[in-house]
C-alpha cells in the first residue's frame, strides 16, 4: 500500500493548508502546502515533507494539489461572521455546547439562538457563552 491522503486541515493564513498522509506502516506524515494561485502548479510545499517517492510533478502530488485546491475553493464560498471562541474560564465552545449557526451567529446546541451582552453572547436558559470575533 502507497501512502494515502489522510486528513486535510486549514492552517492561519490564507491558503495554507496540513496535509496529512498515512504511510504504509500505519504512521502519519504532514506536509504544508500553500496556495499561490488557482493551478495545480500555484500549489507550493517542500518535497522533503511529501511522502517518499513523491515529487512536486508526480501524478501522486498533482491528485492531492487538486484535492486542495478544492477546498480551498470551497471555503471560499462560506460566510462568515467572526471566530466563535471560549470566553475567559469558559469551556462551551470547545465542548460543543456553543457552535456558530449558520446565520454566523452563535447557538446553543441546547436551546438555540443566543442573546449578545456586552461583547459575549448567552444562553438564556442554560448560561452557555461564547465570544464571536
Amino acid at each position: 500500500m502507497a501512502a494515502v491522503v489522510h486528513r486535510i486541515e486549514a492552517l492561519p493564513g490564507d491558503g495554507r493548508y496540513a496535509v496529512t498522509f498515512r504511510l504504509p506502516d500505519a504512521t502519519e506524515q504532514t506536509a504544508v502546502m500553500q496556495i499561490r494561485g488557482a493551478e495545480v502548479a500555484d500549489v507550493e510545499v517542500a518535497e522533503s515533507a511529501m511522502p517518499v517517492g513523491w515529487t512536486s510533478s508526480s501524478e501522486s502530488f498533482r491528485a492531492v494539489a487538486r484535492a486542495v485546491l478544492a477546498f480551498d475553493e470551497a471555503r471560499g464560498t462560506q460566510t462568515r461572521e467572526g471566530t466563535l471562541r471560549d470566553v475567559e474560564g469558559g469551556w462551551d465552545v470547545t465542548i460543543g455546547n456553543v457552535v456558530q449557526g449558520a446565520s454566523g451567529r452563535p447557538e446553543c446546541t441546547a436551546h438555540g439562538l443566543m442573546t449578545e451582552r456586552a461583547q459575549t453572547w448567552v444562553c438564556e436558559e442554560c448560561g452557555a457563552r461564547a465570544a464571536l470575533s
